[in-house]
């Protein structure tokens, strides 16, 4: 089993760990690769490696340090402009919150409705879901699960997997953005 041709995930947050990791394993446990953010940069840098290369990315997803609205800047492979897919963003205001993914040219491709809190939510290109995050899919604790639909092609699965982990990434800074306010 390979992490792009696979279509059904289980995400691990890795508690103590000095960056940010998220382990990628298949509904079998087994580890296909690890969504990891660079030790030192200005916005978090996370990048998206098999279990067997963690030398060369596959997906680098790079965050807007200073906006007014989350923004993340999606690359296949390693981060320089002639690789920039896309962007994730989230609506400025708004009492539940709203993400989007857009192509470089500022076209919705993806947009995700649901409850991204409680990371229950689904993923649509246009009108037809490709993609579904739930915590319940799978009782593992720190684990919840992606399942993307059959028909979506390894590269899509891959950016899907990289907007699940800055969601979840969104979803962290919300609730240290809480506890700093109590």
């Amino acid at each position: 089993m390979s992490l792009q041709n696979t279509r059904e995930f289980l995400l691990q947050e890795k508690l103590f760990s000095i960056r940010d990791k998220v382990k990628i394993m298949g509904v079998d446990k087994e580890e296909l690769g690890i969504f990891s953010s660079k030790l030192i940069s200005i916005g978090k840098n996370y990048r998206l490696y098999t279990i067997d290369d963690q030398e060369n990315a596959i997906l680098t997803v790079k965050e807007k340090a200073i906006s007014m609205r989350s923004t993340y800047s999606f690359f296949k492979g390693e981060k320089d402009d002639a690789n920039l897919i896309g962007k994730l963003k989230a609506k400025l205001i708004s009492i539940k919150p709203k993400y989007w993914f857009e192509n470089p040219n500022e076209k919705k491709l993806f947009t995700m409705k649901g409850n991204i809190w409680q990371l229950k939510y689904k993923i649509y290109l246009e009108d037809k879901v490709v993609a579904e995050i739930s915590k319940k899919l799978w009782k593992i604790k720190d684990t919840y699960g992606v399942r993307i639909d059959k028909s979506v092609d390894d590269d899509s699965a891959m950016l899907i997997l990289g907007i699940v982990v800055m969601l979840h990434h969104e979803k962290e800074e919300e609730e240290e953005r809480r506890r700093h306010r109590r």
